[in-house]
C-alpha cells in the first residue's frame, strides 16, 4: 500500500522531470524540453517556419529540438546544408521510419523509403525511366502542351468574371505526371482522379495537424480508433486504384514495348523475376502514389505562386511578355531549349520557386550513422529537418533576400546566373528526382500562358495577400485572377484581331468539394489549444501505456509490463524468492522482468549459471552503478570492491585482498588463533546463559563482527562498544532501507534522490560509518611503522605508498570503503548462516548427535579443533555445507551486469543489461541434488559415507565475482559449529512452539528471532 500511495504522489514529478528528454553529450543546443510535449509549444501549429528562424537567431545554425519524445537537429544555412546535405550526403541520407507519414504509405515507394539498396535500385529506375520518356525531349514536351490547351481552354471559356485557379493547376499537373505514369489524361472531373485528390487532400490535411503529431509523440494510441485512421482509410482506397490500373495495364500491355512507366516497370519485374529483388508488385503501386502526389502538388502551388506574384509585379510579367514575343516571334509554341534565350524569363521562374518555397523543410532525413555536423556530434537514426527557407532567404547569399526580385539570378550583364544557395529541390542523394520534370513543366506552362494572356490581380479583391499556408507543401492562399487575352499574339499560325476593347473571362466551373477542403485548411490546422487540451485529456493514457517498457529484440521473455512499475506488481516485497521462482515455471531458466524501468535477467539452474557466471564470466563481471546501495557507499569516487563495477580498479583491489586475507593466515595457524580468541567470549556468553533460554542473534553477529575486525584493524571491541554498536544499527537500517519500497523509488524515479525522503537515513547512516572508520584511519597513520603491518589496515597504507602518485585507483577513500564493505560482507553472512545452523540442529537432534560423536572422536586428546580437522569429519563437513545450502544466505547473489553485448542460451543480453542470479534456483534444484527440498546431509555424502561436494554448491556464487572472503567464512563456520557442539548441547524450548523455518528477506536472509536452551554437555 505505501508502495503504491508514495508512486501514486510521485507521478506527477516523474512527468515533470523524468521525462525530461536529455541531450545527448555534444549534441547541438536547443531550447529547454518539457517531458513528453519536449520543444512542440516552442513551434506554432499553424506555420512554425518563424519559429525555427527565430531558435536559429538563438542557437546558431545547427540546433536540435525535441518533438515529443523524439530529438531532431535543424540544419540552417548554406555552410551547414552543404557539409551535411552533400559533402557528408551518405550520412544524412536516411529516412526516419517509425512516423505517420511511414506508417500511412507502409513504408513502401521511393520518397520515404530509407538509404539503403532498395532505394538505390528504385531511384535509379525512376530517374532512368524518366529520362527515358523524355525529359529535356520533345515526347515529354509534348505531353505538357497537350495539357496546357486543356488549361487554355478552360481559360478561354472563363469569361465574364473571375477565377479561383486553385483546382485548374493542381488537375494539370496531375494530368501530366498521369501521362507519364499510366500513359493516358484524365477529365478535369473524372471521378478516380477526384477521389485521388480528395484522399491526398484530406491525409495532407491530418498529416500537419495535431493528429499526425499526437501519432508521432504517443505510439500507444496508434491503434486506437482516432481520426488518424482516415488517412489509413484513404490510403488504402488509393492503392485500390493504383492496382487496378496495375491490372488493366497487365492485360493490355506488350513486354518489351513500354508505354509508360507503370509498363517500364512491369517490364523490370519480369526482367528481375524477383529473384532477390526489392521490385515487386505491392511496390508498384506505392510508388505511382508517390509520383502522382509529388509531381502534382509541388508544381501547381509554385504555378499558384507565380501567377500570385506576376499579377502583383505588373511591370515583371510585362517585361516577360516582351522577352517571350522576341524569341519566339513567328514560333507556333516554346520549347524547354528556348529558356536559353529568356534569361529574364529563366530568373522569374527561379525567384518563383525560390519565394515559393513549396517544400520549405524538405522531407525529413535522418542519419545513416554516428557523424558529425559543424562540430557536433549526431548519432546515428537522429532526424535531420533541413530548413530550407534559410537558405532561400539567406543574407549575404542574395542580392533582395526579402523581397520578390528576378534580380536575385541575373547579373550586371544582365545575363541568367543560378546562385549556389538555389535549392528548392533540396540537395546531395535525396534530391527530388522530379526536379528535371518540374522545371519543364514551370517553363513550358508560364511561358505559353504569358504568351496569350494578360494576368490582372481583381479591383475588388483588396490587397494580395503573400502569406503561405503551411502544410507538407507550403500553399498560397486561395486568391481569384481576372485574365485578358493579349491584343497580339498567334494561335494555330492564324492572327487574331482583337479590338480595343477588353475580354474578359469568368470561371464557369464553381469550386468542388476540395477547393472548399482546401479553403478550410487554409483557415489553419486544429486551434493549438484544441491540441493542448487532447494532450492533457491522454495524460492518463500515456502513464498507463506509453510509458510500458519494450522487450528488446531477443531478449528472454518474461511477464507483461506496467507502465512506471514495470513488473514490481509481479514481485513481492516481502519475500520476492517464490515469485521467481514462480516465473521460471511459466517462462524457462532465463527470462526478463522490468524493475520499474529498467530491464533485468533473472538466471536459473545450473546450466545457466554456468554458462553466464563461469564460461562467459568476463562478459556478466559488471555491477550496476546507478542503485540505490551504489551512491550510498560511494565516497568522493570511491566504490570499494564488491559493488565497483568490472575493470582495472576492481581487478587491483580484488588481488590486494585475497593477497592480504593469505598472507594474514586464511587456513593458518594465526587466523584460527584470532577465530578461537573470539570464540572464547561466545562460549562465555553461553555459559552464563546455562539453564535458561538465549537469544544469539546478537551474540553471533559480534563474534563475526569481532573476526572480522581483527583481520582489519588488529584489534577485537567489547560487545557493548559504541562504536561497534553504532556501525551494527547503521548497517541493519540500511539493510532495512535497501529491501524496502525506499530503495525501489530511488531506483525506478532517479528525479526524487534528492529530495528529503526517508531513504536519505541510509546515507547518513554511511556517513556516520565513514566517519567512524576515517578517524580509526587517522589512528593508525600515526602508530603504524611501514613495512611492519598489523593488520589489514596497515597492509593497505604501504600498498599507498609503494604505488606513490602513479594515478593508482588505491586511496585513503577507496580504504574506508573497502573495510566496510569487508566488514558488513565478513559479518552479516557469516552470523546468519551461524544463526540458521544452530535453528536446524536444535530440530534436528539426531543429526546434532551424530556431529558430536565425531567431533568427539577426532578430536579425542586434543585441547582445540583445528581447521585441517575438517577433513577427518565428513559428517560434520556435509552438515555444515547443508546449512549453508538450506541457508541459501545471498539468495540473489550481488546484481551482476553485462559488460558488453553478449548472448546466453540462444537470448541476446545487450551491455549493461542487469543481471540477478537465484541462487536458489541451483541450490534446490532438482536432478542436482538427493534432497533438494529438505535439510538432509546426506546432499553431501557418497554411498561410502565420504564427504564430496556437488557442482551445483554455489552459496558464494562463482566465477571472478565469487565472494572472495569464502575462505574466512568456511573457516569460521567450521571451527565455530565444532568448537560449540564439542562443548554445549543446543535444545529447541519446550515452550517455544514450532520452529519456523521461513526466513526474513532482506540484503541476506536471516532466520526469525528465536531463542536457545543451552546444556553443558556431560563428556567434554
Amino acid at each position: 500500500m505505501l508502495v503504491s500511495v508514495v508512486l501514486l504522489c510521485l507521478c506527477i514529478l516523474f512527468l515533470l522531470f523524468q521525462l525530461k528528454s536529455q541531450r545527448p553529450k555534444n549534441f547541438p543546443p536547443g531550447p529547454p524540453t518539457l517531458p513528453l510535449l519536449g520543444n512542440l509549444l516552442n513551434l506554432s501549429q499553424e506555420n512554425p517556419l518563424e519559429d525555427f528562424e527565430r531558435l536559429r537567431n538563438s542557437y546558431g545554425n545547427v540546433y536540435s529540438l525535441f518533438i515529443g519524445p523524439r530529438p531532431a537537429v535543424i540544419i540552417n544555412g548554406l555552410k551547414a546544408m552543404k557539409e551535411a546535405i552533400v559533402v557528408k550526403g551518405t550520412d544524412f541520407a536516411g529516412r526516419p521510419q517509425d512516423m505517420f507519414v511511414n506508417d500511412v504509405t507502409q513504408n513502401r515507394g521511393v520518397i520515404l523509403a530509407d538509404y539503403g539498396l532498395r532505394w538505390k535500385e528504385h531511384r535509379r529506375f525512376a530517374l532512368m525511366t524518366l529520362r527515358n520518356f523524355g525529359l529535356g525531349k520533345m515526347s515529354m514536351e509534348e505531353r505538357i502542351h497537350d495539357e496546357i490547351q486543356y488549361t487554355i481552354k478552360t481559360l478561354e471559356r472563363s469569361t465574364g468574371g473571375t477565377l479561383s485557379p486553385q483546382v485548374m493547376f493542381h488537375n494539370a499537373a496531375s494530368n501530366i505526371i498521369c501521362q507519364v505514369l499510366f500513359g493516358v489524361r484524365y477529365e478535369y472531373n473524372d471521378e478516380m482522379i477526384k477521389i485521388i485528390v480528395q484522399c491526398f487532400t484530406e491525409n495532407a490535411k491530418i498529416t500537419n495537424g495535431p493528429w499526425a503529431m499526437i501519432y508521432d509523440s504517443l505510439p500507444i494510441t496508434r491503434s486506437l480508433p482516432l481520426p488518424f485512421r482516415n488517412a489509413f482509410k484513404n490510403y488504402k482506397i488509393c492503392q485500390d486504384i493504383a492496382m487496378e490500373l496495375v491490372n488493366e495495364h497487365k492485360k493490355t500491355r506488350v513486354p518489351g514495348e513500354p508505354r509508360d512507366f507503370l509498363d517500364c516497370y512491369l517490364d523490370e519485374l519480369d526482367k528481375r523475376d524477383n529473384a532477390g529483388s526489392s521490385f515487386s508488385k505491392e511496390l508498384l503501386t506505392n510508388y505511382i502514389l508517390d509520383l502522382h502526389f509529388a509531381g502534382t502538388d509541388t508544381t501547381s502551388n509554385t504555378l499558384l505562386t507565380g501567377f500570385l506574384y506576376l499579377m502583383s509585379y505588373p511591370h515583371i510579367q510585362e517585361r516577360c511578355q516582351q522577352e517571350i514575343d522576341q524569341v519566339l516571334q513567328g514560333k507556333e509554341r516554346a520549347s524547354f531549349e528556348d529558356r536559353h534565350n529568356m534569361p529574364y524569363v529563366q530568373a522569374v521562374i527561379h525567384e518563383i520557386q525560390r519565394v515559393a518555397n513549396t517544400v520549405p523543410l524538405s522531407v525529413f532525413h535522418s542519419t545513416t550513422k554516428d557523424t558529425e555536423v559543424m562540430g557536433y556530434s549526431i548519432p546515428k537514426g537522429t532526424m535531420i529537418i533541413q530548413n530550407l527557407t534559410s537558405v532561400l532567404r539567406e543574407e549575404g547569399q542574395w542580392k533582395f533576400p526579402h523581397e520578390f526580385n528576378p534580380e536575385n539570378f541575373l547579373d550586371k550583364q544582365g545575363a541568367f546566373v543560378k546562385p549556389e544557395a538555389f535549392m528548392p529541390f533540396s540537395a546531395g542523394p535525396r534530391m527530388c528526382l522530379g526536379e528535371g520534370l518540374a522545371r519543364m513543366e514551370l517553363f513550358l506552362f508560364i511561358v505559353t500562358l504569358l504568351k496569350r494572356f494578360k494576368f490582372i490581380w481583381p479591383e475588388d479583391a483588396g490587397e494580395p495577400d503573400f502569406t503561405p499556408v503551411y502544410g507538407v507543401t507550403l500553399t498560397p492562399k486561395p486568391y481569384y485572377m481576372k485574365v485578358q487575352l493579349r491584343s497580339s499574339m498567334s494561335l494555330s499560325g492564324e492572327k487574331l484581331n482583337i479590338s480595343t476593347s477588353c475580354l474578359f473571362i469568368t470561371a464557369s466551373i464553381s469550386k468542388p468539394h476540395i477547393v472548399a477542403e482546401q479553403a478550410s485548411f487554409c483557415s489553419g490546422s486544429f486551434p493549438s489549444m484544441f491540441v493542448s487540451i487532447f494532450l492533457l485529456w491522454f495524460f492518463l493514457c500515456f502513464v498507463i501505456l506509453l510509458f510500458k517498457s519494450q522487450r528488446p529484440k531477443n531478449f528472454p521473455p518474461g511477464p507483461p509490463i506496467l507502465p512506471v512499475l514495470g513488473n514490481l506488481l509481479n514481485l513481492s516485497l516481502d519475500n520476492p524468492l517464490k515469485d521467481f521462482d514462480r516465473l521460471s515455471k511459466s517462462y524457462g531458466n532465463i527470462y526478463s522482468i522490468y524493475i520499474g524501468p529498467r530491464p533485468a535477467v533473472i538466471l536459473n539452474g545450473l546450466k545457466v549459471m554456468k554458462e553466464a557466471i563461469v564460461m562467459k564470466a568476463v562478459d556478466f563481471s559488471g555491477r550496476p552503478q546507478d542503485l540505490f546501495v551504489n551512491d550510498v557507499s560511494r565516497r568522493k569516487g570511491a566504490t570499494g570492491v564488491i559493488l565497483a563495477d568490472y575493470g582495472s580498479s576492481w581487478r587491483e583491489h580484488r588481488r590486494f585482498a585475497l593477497m592480504t586475507l593469505r598472507n594474514f593466515g586464511l587456513g593458518k595457524q594465526s587466523m584460527e588463533d584470532r577465530i578461537h580468541d573470539e570464540i572464547q567470549y561466545t562460549i562465555k556468553t553461553l555459559e552464563d546463559s546455562i539453564g535458561k533460554t538465549l537469544s544469539p542473534q546478537v551474540m553471533f553477529h559480534n563474534a563475526a563482527s569481532n573476526i572480522i575486525c581483527q583481520v582489519l584493524f588488529g584489534k577485537r571491541y567489547e560487545y557493548d562498544d559504541d562504536m561497534i554498536k553504532t556501525i551494527v544499527q547503521c548497517f541493519t537500517e540500511n539493510a532495512k532501507i535497501s529491501n524496502g519500497p525506499w530503495a525501489m523509488i530511488y531506483d525506478s524515479l532517479p528525479f526524487c534522490r534528492n529530495l528529503p525522503l526517508p531513504f536519505r537515513k541510509a546515507f547518513k547512516n554511511a556517513e556516520i560509518c565513514q566517519g567512524y572508520i576515517t578517524r580509526l584511519l587517522n589512528e593508525y597513520k600515526k602508530t603504524r611503522v611501514p613495512g611492519e603491518p598489523r593488520h589489514f589496515v596497515d597492509c593497505y597504507l604501504d600498498e599507498v605508498e609503494k604505488r606513490g602518485d602513479d594515478g593508482s585507483s588505491f586511496s585513503d577513500s577507496q580504504l574506508i570503503i573497502y573495510s566496510l564493505d569487508l566488514h558488513f560482507a565478513g559479518t552479516d553472512t557469516t552470523s546468519n548462516t551461524l544463526l540458521t545452523g544452530f535453528l536446524y540442529l536444535m530440530n534436528y537432534p539426531h543429526v546434532q548427535e551424530r556431529c558430536q560423536q565425531e567431533i568427539d572422536q577426532v578430536l579425542e586428546g586434543k585441547d582445540r579443533v583445528s581447521f585441517e580437522d575438517r577433513n577427518s569429519m565428513p559428517y560434520v563437513q556435509a552438515v555444515i555445507h547443508e546449512i549453508q545450502r538450506i541457508s541459501n544466505t545471498v539468495p540473489l547473489s550481488v546484481f551482476h551486469c553485462t559488460t558488453k553485448d553478449t548472448e546466453l542460451m540462444g537470448y541476446s543480453i545487450p551491455k549493461g543489461t542487469m543481471i540477478i542470479q537465484n541462487l536458489a534456483s541451483v541450490l534446490r534444484e532438482e536432478g542436482q541434488w538427493k534432497f533438494p527440498h529438505e535439510f538432509n546431509p546426506e546432499n553431501f555424502l557418497n554411498e561410502k559415507g565420504e564427504f564430496f561436494k556437488p557442482e551445483a554448491f554455489m552459496p558464494f556464487s562463482a566465477g571472478p565475482r565469487m565472494c572472495l572472503g569464502e575462505g574466512l567464512a568456511r573457516m569460521e563456520l567450521f571451527i565455530v559449529t565444532v568448537t560449540l557442539l564439542r562443548k554445549f548441547k543446543f535444545i529447541w524450548p519446550e515452550d517455544a512452539g514450532k520452529p519456523d523455518f521461513t526466513p526474513v528477506y532482506g540484503v541476506t536472509l536471516t532466520p526469525k528471532p528465536y531463542r536457545m536452551k543451552v546444556q553443558l554437555r556431560s563428556k567434554q
